[in-house]
C-alpha cells in the first residue's frame, strides 16, 4: 500500500510540474487562480462522490458475500476502500496548509518557492483525479466479478 501513494505521489508531483512548467511557459494565471479559489471544495465534493460511490460498491460487495460466502477475498477491496478516504482527507489537509503558506509573504520570499507550491497545489490536484479513478475502477471490478 505504502508503495502505491509512493508511486501515486510521484506521478501526480510529475505532471504538476509539467503542467506547472506549461503553465508558466503560457504565462497564464488561469490554473493558479482556479486551485486557489476552488481546490478545497473540490476536494471536498470528490471525497464525497468518493463515498457515496464505495457505499454503492459495498452494498454490492454484501450481496455477493451473502450469495456466494467468499467475504475473505475482499479484505485487499476493504483496506484499499479506506485508504482512499484517508488520501482524500490528507489531501484535504495538505490543500488547506499550502493555500494557505502560499499567501504568506515570507515564504514567496524563498527562492524557486512559488514554482514549488504551485507544483504542489497541482499535484494535489491530480493525486485527487487519480483517487477518483480508482474508485471508479473498483465498480468496473465488482460489475465483471464471476467470484
Amino acid at each position: 500500500m505504502i508503495g502505491h501513494v509512493v508511486k501515486t505521489t510521484f506521478i501526480a508531483l510529475g505532471v504538476g510540474f509539467i503542467t506547472e512548467l506549461t503553465n508558466s511557459w503560457l504565462g497564464s494565471e488561469f490554473l493558479h487562480t482556479f486551485l486557489a479559489q476552488n481546490l478545497v471544495t473540490i476536494l471536498i465534493a470528490l471525497l464525497a462522490i468518493n463515498a457515496t460511490t464505495m457505499g454503492i460498491v459495498l452494498t454490492k460487495v454484501r450481496e455477493m458475500v451473502d450469495s456466494k460466502g467468499s467475504a475473505s477475498c475482499f479484505k485487499r477491496t476493504r483496506d484499499q476502500m479506506l485508504l482512499s478516504i484517508k488520501e482524500q482527507i490528507a489531501l484535504v489537509v495538505i490543500a488547506i496548509s499550502i493555500l494557505s503558506i502560499k499567501g504568506s509573504e515570507h515564504i514567496i520570499a524563498i527562492d524557486n518557492a512559488e514554482l514549488l507550491l504551485n507544483v504542489a497545489i497541482i499535484g494535489v490536484f491530480v493525486y485527487s483525479l487519480m483517487v477518483l479513478y480508482d474508485t471508479a475502477k473498483s465498480v468496473l471490478i465488482i460489475i465483471d466479478f464471476d467470484g
